[in-house]
């Protein structure tokens, strides 16, 4: 019997088993040394990407319209302060502006502004005048008020007394819904009674007393953190920025009560 055929199948089956192990320490050697971890991102790709609030004011829990046009005043309130970025205001205060802090009927001229005048004008648009709901709080709770001692004032004054941010904190703490003051964004039943339109008080400094006053916005972080809107002297102009955990919060209400 001719022994050359069974030599040369064995040999075949011999090259065959040896290509096929040579693909198992291939399969092997890749399983045993992947780059999974290296190439793999670090996070997440919902932690990657944005993460904004996104709030329906349309149907947030108020139902108030000061003014009958169909828009609760919490967004009235937002939208009137969003308004205050499209020609951003000058601080009256702020280095290199030559302007007076009294007016004849309280505002400055648009182009000028102070912490405060950016609450009154967000106000307007929602159908409230500031001056007057001041004034009149003011006439009927004179000795709440801090006119005498800070400004020697023995009656009230309705083209001043809205403006100065004494005055405003108190008639917040006494006519708006008061809300918590901690700012947690890693807690979201935290961040959920932080709505956009809320007026917030600052102190920007620490030193203990409240300098600053802005209005919650809509925009947030990339981490859904909301930013606010206020004018103060640094920059100098209004601005919308993330400021709720990054200085100290004194006073944080809802209007009206």
């Amino acid at each position: 019997m001719d022994e050359r055929p069974q030599r040369s199948l064995l040999r075949n089956l011999i090259i065959i088993i040896f290509i096929l192990v040579i693909i198992l320490g291939v399969i092997v050697s890749i399983y045993q040394f992947t780059f999974k971890t290296e190439y793999l991102p670090p996070t997440a790709l919902a932690d990657l990407l944005p993460r904004f609030r996104i709030i329906d004011m349309d149907n947030c829990g108020i139902y108030t319209d000061a003014d009958n046009d169909g828009i609760n005043d919490q967004k009235d309130i937002l939208m009137g302060a969003k308004k205050q970025l499209e020609n951003p205001a000058k601080n009256i205060f702020s280095p290199g502006v030559d302007q007076p802090n009294y007016y004849s009927g309280g505002d400055p001229p648009p182009e000028f502004a102070l912490c405060t005048d950016i609450i009154a004008r967000s106000f307007k648009n929602a159908g409230f005048n500031l001056s007057e709901l001041v004034n009149q709080d003011i006439q009927n709770n004179f000795d709440l008020y801090p006119l005498k001692k800070l400004w020697n004032q023995k009656t009230s004054d309705p083209n001043i007394d809205y403006r100065r941010i004494q005055n405003l904190e108190i008639f917040f703490k006494r006519n708006a819904k008061e809300l918590i003051l901690t700012f947690d964004s890693a807690d979201i039943k935290n961040l959920e009674q932080w709505l956009p339109g809320d007026v917030v008080f600052f102190d920007m400094n620490k030193d203990g007393f409240t300098d600053n006053v802005g209005i919650i916005s809509d925009a947030t972080t990339r981490k859904g953190v909301p930013k606010v809107i206020y004018n103060y002297i640094e920059p100098g102009f209004t601005i919308e920025e993330d400021i709720l955990g990054k200085t100290v919060i004194k006073g944080h209400y809802r209007f009206p009560k």
